[in-house]
């Protein structure tokens, strides 16, 4: 069976914020019922296998980055050179589930050329995090942000809260923002996507 990717720069051991915890929480859950493979970050290519997740984290090829929106989609230039590899390996895959704005590239470029669902969950927005769009960095992150949920097939969030600001802020369609609070409803929207 092909697996669902997922694309995440965070990931344990590489933690941030609380992203990290909840999907070394969620994805073994996940992986109970569909091969998993998750593509994050790491110092160098390797791959961990672990019944039905397999956990692939890819080293850098550049190791200086002069700016954050510099850093990301080189960054994203390793997910999808990993995502051809599984892809490669599994002959395509389900869907394609990104967990943060950065991956969020890597995650629509290969949902188009796969041609396969893209999920995007959502935790917080550039909005969120800076108060408001007043830089040109700001600005960039936001535009990713947009271009990358308007193409979402389906956007997985926690709380009422942000699901009201993705519609209000982003002018996301509503009918398209689920809740994903934990691994049942997740694996209900996988369901209802994945044909």
């Amino acid at each position: 069976m092909k697996p669902i990717i997922h694309i995440t720069w965070e990931y344990p051991p590489f933690s941030v914020g609380e992203l990290s915890n909840w999907l070394y929480s969620i994805i073994p859950r996940l992986a109970n019922y569909y091969p998993l493979v998750i593509i994050t970050r790491g110092n160098e290519d390797n791959i961990f296998k672990l019944n039905n997740l397999t956990i692939y984290r890819v080293g850098s090829l550049h190791k200086t980055h002069p700016h954050i929106l510099t850093y990301a989609h080189l960054l994203n230039l390793d997910f999808v050179r990993a995502a051809s590899n599984i892809i490669h390996d599994n002959g395509g895959a389900l869907l394609i589930h990104s967990h943060d704005w950065i991956s969020s590239i890597a995650a629509y470029y290969i949902s188009l050329y796969l041609k396969c669902p893209l999920i995007i969950s959502v935790y917080t927005t550039e909005i969120k995090r800076a108060g408001k769009i007043d830089s040109l960095l700001k600005m960039g992150i936001f535009d990713i942000e947009k271009k990358c949920f308007e193409n979402a097939d389906i956007i997985i969030v926690r709380d009422e809260e942000i699901k009201n600001h993705l519609i209000a802020d982003y002018n996301i369609d509503r009918n398209k923002i689920f809740f994903g609070r934990n691994h049942d409803e997740i694996i209900s929207l996988y369901r209802r996507i994945i044909k």
